[in-house]
């Protein structure tokens, strides 16, 4: 459950200036981290740009503390501030990138049933069923 998401795509900046990195809703991060199992809050990074997704890139990212990338997080959050929306993203890793190019140890870690396991979760948390 990203608790920050660094901002590197192209929608956030179009409604704040200062677009560094937006967060979720409390209320609701608070709830996803106790109702999705082996949830985590950890900061990743948003971009719109995946053929720029570069060794160096990702190495100034680990820096900053994301552990993950994605596409949408950063301009939901930035929308959901500057609409007032509660926004909360839940997300799942599906594979581990190599840090180096000259590392091979590219992993895919997820499973057909850590998927559907991790989607029905978010179902129900999305419903209010306890889990």
């Amino acid at each position: 459950m990203p608790d920050k998401a660094f901002c590197e795509e192209g929608t956030s900046n179009h409604y704040f200036e200062d677009c560094e990195c937006f967060i979720p809703n409390e209320k609701l991060h608070r709830r996803a981290l106790a109702k999705i199992e082996k949830a985590q809050a950890l900061p990743i990074v948003t971009t719109d740009a995946g053929y720029r997704q570069t060794y160096d890139k990702e190495r100034f990212w680990r820096q900053k503390g994301a552990v993950g990338v994605d596409m949408e997080t950063s301009a939901l959050f930035s929308v959901g501030k500057l609409l007032n929306l509660n926004i909360v993203s839940v997300l799942i890793a599906s594979d581990k990138h190599p840090e180096a190019e000259n590392d091979c140890d590219w992993q895919w870690k997820l499973t057909k049933q850590m998927r559907y396991s991790f989607i029905e979760q978010c179902v129900r948390f999305a419903m209010g069923i306890d889990i």
